[in-house]
């Protein structure tokens, strides 16, 4: 056991004396971090030094559906008043122009499709929103299709994807009535009811309807998971979290490497054959060098959750499920470093692999940070699972959006299953090689 903490505390020793592996674990993640948050004009708690700009919509609505007569009381959407709302164009536009998306964009409806599209070209507006005559229903009637056109200035890019956002998440919800219609009167159906056009026309409208009622809920609401008490985080914070944490994982694989390659180093200096011929076994060694680069990953992890959160804000999510997320990025980074080396002969090729492979792998498990604005496409999810630098993230990203240890087991799971196969075959070649 003595010899086993005397080899982790000399490769302490020598980690923190290094001022290459200090840089990369410490400098460079605060550095990147630091370099977005003067991008977005300020750092730490001063949110209103961040904010989007505005971006200017001219929409045209040929909508020539017609909907029942809305309530004039604004009921379960707050700020929007729904009177004179005739079609689900109109229903479109009065959300857009509602109070909670009024810092986002400035829209302007206007009666000429080609004078929307002109004011693009001119520099006069940033999107275009075209409305199509069957928009109303395609979102009431079974079987009618229609697509909305956005038509943007293509050198712009928050701006035309915030709207772009706002108006898929709305029509999603919108949609899903027309779903729910639909459901309704195939089971009907089932059930032997014949839906003549009447009772169509009322299961549409109950369906249209819902959502603007005294009882409905809001369009677009954002909640935590139940049980669970999340601070509130500014948005700067939110993409600074994301950036940080990307740099965390991206680095500690690094640490995790570049820790492990004392093996190849002691190997071509000559002192670790020289170390096998006194009765130290290679278990003990291979041990002692696992325990160092745990120690040095536990340093770097806190340090940067420690100084993310008192310089730059970020909600990190609640301790527990925070400390679970540290604890897969440790480990399966341990792992992952034992598996790297114990596939080496060389430093020369360690340069290689940690410049190129090691690269390349943690960008494609990093790739949802990357894509943030693309809305949690599941393909690029899906991708980033591939490679145990996406599960560490993911474990990561549930405890910034405040899930719960339950959330978080699949994830954990997730790191688990790579790390003990990891670790399982380079303990099994490294230990053949110093056999």
């Amino acid at each position: 056991m003595l010899k086993l903490l005397d080899i982790a505390i000399k490769d302490l020793r020598r980690a923190f004396r290094s001022r290459f592996l200090l840089v990369f674990m410490f400098v460079v993640p605060i550095l990147v971090t630091a370099l977005f948050a003067l991008m977005f004009g300020g750092v730490g708690e001063d949110e209103e030094a961040f904010s989007l700009p505005q971006t200017t919509v001219q929409v045209v609505n040929l909508d020539e559906g017609t909907l029942p007569e809305m309530p004039e009381s604004t009921g379960g959407l707050e700020g929007v008043d729904l009177a004179g709302v005739d079609s689900m164009g109109a229903l479109l536009i009065r959300l857009l122009q509602s109070e909670g998306f009024a810092e986002l964009i400035a829209l302007t409806e206007v009666p000429d499709e080609r004078a929307a599209r002109a004011a693009v070209d001119a520099g006069e507006s940033d999107v275009a929103l075209i409305i199509p005559p069957t928009f109303t229903g395609a979102l009431t009637q079974p079987e009618m299709v229609a697509g909305l056109e956005l038509y943007r200035d293509p050198t712009l890019t928050v701006g035309p994807a915030v709207v772009e956002t706002l108006v898929s998440q709305i029509v999603e919800q919108l949609a899903a009535r027309k779903l729910g219609a639909e459901t309704t009167i195939s089971q009907l159906a089932s059930a032997g009811v014949v839906p003549d056009q009447v009772l169509v026309e009322e299961v549409v409208a109950a369906y249209s309807e819902s959502g603007t009622g005294e009882n409905s809920q809001r369009l677009l609401q954002v909640e935590s998971p139940a049980g669970i008490e999340q601070e509130e985080v500014g948005v700067l914070a939110q993409i600074l979290g994301l950036i940080m944490g990307g740099m965390l994982v991206f680095y500690a694989f690094f640490t995790g490497a570049v820790s492990m390659q004392t093996l190849l180093t002691e190997t071509e200096e000559g002192t670790l054959p020289r170390l096998f011929t006194t009765p130290t076994r290679p278990a003990l060694v291979l041990g002692g060098r696992v325990l160092a680069t745990v120690l040095i990953l536990m340093v770097q992890v806190i340090v940067l959750l420690i100084f993310g959160r008192l310089v730059f804000a970020i909600g990190w999510g609640a301790t527990f499920p925070l400390l679970l997320a540290a604890l897969g990025i440790i480990v399966v980074s341990t792992a992952t470093g034992l598996f790297i080396i114990s596939l080496l002969r060389s430093t020369r090729q360690a340069g290689i692999v940690f410049g190129g492979v090691l690269t390349l792998t943690t960008m494609l498990g990093l790739l949802p940070v990357f894509t943030a604005g693309s809305g949690g496409n599941r393909t690029v999810e899906a991708a980033s699972l591939l490679v145990p630098q996406g599960w560490a993230m993911r474990g990561l990203q549930l405890s910034m959006e405040g899930s719960g240890v339950a959330g978080m087991l699949s994830v954990l799971a997730g790191v688990l299953v790579w790390s003990v196969a990891l670790a399982a075959i380079g303990l099994y070649r490294l230990q053949r090689r110093f056999a």
